[in-house]
């Protein structure tokens, strides 16, 4: 993954506009196991002096890649400036002879068809969200109980199993729009909820995507809690 071109920031202090030329970016990348496989997190960073008024200027700019061999979302943070353009990042994708002409054809309709389903979610209210989710879980064999649309409690679906041991899971459905990303706040009320019912598993599902601390407060608790972003619907719905 690569920025497509040249970035310029402009000083929060003075106004002064900066170029910050792409190769002089360090770029870190962290790796997570997901249900379509890894995803990869890469991060461009650096900091600039302004050459007006010497404020410090630090910015970062994330990019995702997942599944592997497909961009899926950016966004970036810049503390001290702002950016006049926002950044866009880029994978090169080397279709080679090695590769036929129909197994290209059958990569462009699955991108497609993911393209279909990601826009049918998106436009859902937020109740037909929770009725979405909770078929998903219909078909994976749970009896399912969907909460009034008010004073939930922290859940919106309520799955349960008897067979082979007692059950319960407990959902909470946030329909968000990709920019905005569940925080860790939302899972750990979750987990307070699951805590106090005594429920064996809670899994937080959202329309968008779920920050750093989110993933992390949820990993730490291993299979006690899980996380489903967009992409996890979508290979849902793929499978």
């Amino acid at each position: 993954m690569r920025l497509s071109e040249n970035v310029y920031i402009k000083c929060n202090k003075c106004g002064h506009v900066a170029l910050v030329e792409i190769e002089s970016l360090e770029c870190d990348t962290l790796t997570y196991n997901r249900p379509m496989g890894e995803e990869i997190e890469y991060n461009f960073h650096g900091e600039i002096c302004c050459e007006i008024c010497d404020t410090w200027i630090d910015f970062i700019i994330r990019g995702y890649e997942y599944p592997v061999g497909a961009f899926n979302f950016s966004d970036y943070d810049c503390n001290g400036g702002e950016f006049i353009k926002e950044p866009t990042l880029e994978i090169e994708y080397n279709f080679d002879d090695r590769f036929s002409d129909y197994a290209y054809d059958e990569y462009i309709e699955a991108d497609y068809l993911l393209d279909y389903h990601k826009e049918k979610i998106i436009n859902m209210s937020s109740r037909d969200f929770e009725f979405f989710v909770a078929d998903i879980f219909k078909k994976l064999g749970f009896s399912v109980k969907i909460t009034k649309a008010t004073r939930d409690g922290g859940r919106d679906v309520i799955a349960t199993k008897s067979d082979p041991i007692p059950y319960t899971l407990i959902v909470e459905c946030k329909h968000w729009g990709e920019k905005h990303k569940v925080d860790v706040s939302v899972v750990r009320s979750l987990y307070g909820v699951q805590t106090a019912t005594q429920a064996n598993q809670s899994i937080v599902v959202t329309s968008s995507k779920f920050t750093k601390d989110a993933r992390k407060f949820a990993e730490e608790r291993k299979t006690l809690m899980t996380l489903w972003d967009i992409d996890d619907l979508l290979k849902r719905i793929e499978n």
